[in-house]
């Protein structure tokens, strides 16, 4: 089923949010709130001029919007090329992925999700940028799929722009972020434990 990766994704970290992190952890609320918010949006869709727009693509674009507002004017400059890149990028898997399906090995939204996830990396490399990492793919994808959905309509398909597939491309890039996150303070954490014990050895 189209957007069932999303949902599970999106209830496992409200679950989290709401139940699991600590309760002075900074921005706990409002994860919590963000994720309500896409799963109770996740049924429905809106049409815009000639284009159907799925109602969690629109809040994911108002986040991205909100939180861009508050970077400074270089980091926006580096981020919009960072964008149109992913964009780019997303929009030409999109193509190749209807117009030569046997190109695919694996799930073409799997590959765009790893295309862009792996594009992020490069931008931003660094464990303290990860949310600038996560806010540069998903407005890259966002803006991708505008740009999949409106060369589609110009030779006469239809693509609900933010569709659920889109949605579980979305879910498949959250995870790899909080991946990337736990694997990177798991071994921080190892790191600290071997310090510790050299320390010892040498005392000794």
């Amino acid at each position: 089923m189209e957007g069932i990766i999303f949902l599970w994704v999106a209830w496992g970290l409200w679950i989290y949010t709401t139940f699991i992190m600590e309760k002075n952890e900074k921005g706990r609320f409002l994860f919590s709130f963000y994720l309500l918010c896409l799963i109770c949006l996740f049924p429905y869709r809106f049409s815009i001029l000639s284009y159907e727009v799925h109602a969690d693509y629109l809040f994911l674009a108002l986040l991205a919007l909100i939180y861009m507002r508050r970077l400074g004017l270089r980091q926006k400059l580096y981020m919009l090329i960072c964008i149109l890149t992913i964009a780019m990028s997303y929009a030409g898997v999109g193509l190749v992925a209807i117009y030569d399906p046997v190109l695919m090995i694996i799930d073409p939204y799997v590959i765009a999700a790893l295309l862009s996830m792996s594009l992020g990396f490069i931008f931003y490399s660094s464990i303290n940028k990860m949310r600038n990492l996560f806010l540069s793919v998903i407005s890259g994808t966002l803006t991708g799929e505008i740009f999949l959905s409106v060369t589609l309509h110009n030779i006469g398909f239809s693509k609900m722009i933010g569709d659920y597939l889109y949605m579980d491309t979305a879910a498949y890039m959250a995870l790899m972020t909080i991946t990337w996150k736990a694997v990177h303070s798991l071994n921080a954490l190892m790191s600290s434990k071997l310090s510790s014990n050299k320390g010892e050895i040498k005392n000794i």
